[in-house]
């Protein structure tokens, strides 16, 4: 059987150096420390956060044009201008002012920019950085529905996929996380320390009651969620 591919399972990889919590890892596709890690860059235009904010808005379409005359990889656009301490980061630090700009034309245009370099480019994106991997699982429909679009766009899922992931996730579409976060946390992960016996019985317990509390399928009845008491109909049997 043939191994699997590191690019494909991005596993975390221990290095030399052990600081803190997590930071003796780091993930199998990224350059090693000893390694000079050599990613296109642009020389753009220096962006200046202290001007108002109309100038800055102007400030991010026009180095945005920059870039976008400048290369022809969508992923080092979106890594200078939309990546985490690209321009928009640079102009925007404030959250209110980010969300502001993102609610704005001049968001809108920079994805059109985005969306224009995309339709065009035909490398790996691994070829401007490395790559690395998430995996999710979601229900049959959901994913049947992800099909139908992608057909409709006439992309396959993983652009479709790529799609919706670079734009910021709608606050009013997104749940409220409920008790503890499951699943892996971003970023490289430490081993797990086991627990002892003594910590066994209390987190039992608190296993037992966190099920309790969840608004699953009890005694053949879906538990009522809280949204549904605030509503203005009561339950969902009243109209």
């Amino acid at each position: 059987m043939s191994q699997p591919n590191s690019k494909e399972i991005n596993p975390q990889v221990e290095t030399e150096d052990r600081g803190g919590p997590g930071e003796g890892l780091r993930y199998a596709s990224d350059p090693g420390p000893d390694q000079t890690a050599e990613f296109p860059t642009l020389e753009l235009t220096k962006p200046d956060p202290e001007a108002d904010y109309e100038d800055r808005c102007r400030q991010a379409l026009l180095l945005a044009e920059e870039a976008f005359a400048a290369t022809g990889s969508w992923v080092v656009f979106f890594r200078e201008i939309l990546g985490v301490g690209g321009v928009v980061k640079q102009l925007f630090s404030d959250a209110d002012e980010f969300k502001r700009f993102v609610a704005g034309p001049e968001f809108a245009t920079l994805h059109e920019m985005l969306a224009a370099i995309r339709s065009q480019d035909q490398s790996k994106s691994d070829a401007a950085e490395p790559e690395r991997m998430i995996t999710i699982r979601i229900p049959r429909s959901l994913h049947e529905s992800l099909q139908e679009e992608s057909k409709a766009c006439g992309l396959s899922i993983n652009k479709l996929s790529i799609s919706k992931l670079l734009l910021p996730a709608n606050p009013r579409f997104v749940p409220e996380q409920q008790g503890r976060r499951r699943g892996r946390r971003p970023g490289p992960q430490g081993r797990r320390s086991k627990p002892s016996t003594s910590d066994a019985a209390p987190q039992a317990e608190r296993a037992n009651a966190s099920a309790s509390s969840e608004p699953r399928i009890l005694e053949g009845r879906r538990a009522v969620h809280s949204w549904v008491d605030r509503s203005p109909h009561g339950s969902l049997g009243q109209r």
